[in-house]
């Protein structure tokens, strides 16, 4: 018989955990065309993202960038990266 866990508590499964697959993947092309650098964060909607980064926003409607949890892509005023999207 199992002991009864503490609130909170967490207990690893036996095996892998599965990772959510996307549906679509694709890469753009952004430039920052303003003042300031800007982030770009792994959860950030791209169509809201500030409109000083120029990349083509028609179609990505629930696109966010392909990042690990938490990380985020620094642009340079003036900088143009390539980063690649995923559809969830």
């Amino acid at each position: 018989m199992r002991a009864l866990t503490r609130p909170g508590e967490l207990i690893p499964g036996d095996g892998p955990v599965p990772v959510a697959t996307a549906s679509r993947r694709a890469t753009i092309r952004i430039r920052n065309a303003g003042r300031f650098p800007a982030y770009i964060g792994s959860h950030f909607p791209l169509v809201r993202a500030s409109v000083a980064l120029e990349f083509p926003r028609e179609g990505l409607e629930g696109a966010r960038p392909a990042l690990p949890a938490g990380a985020t892509v620094r642009i340079d005023p003036g900088a143009e990266v390539e980063l690649e999207i995923l559809w969830p």
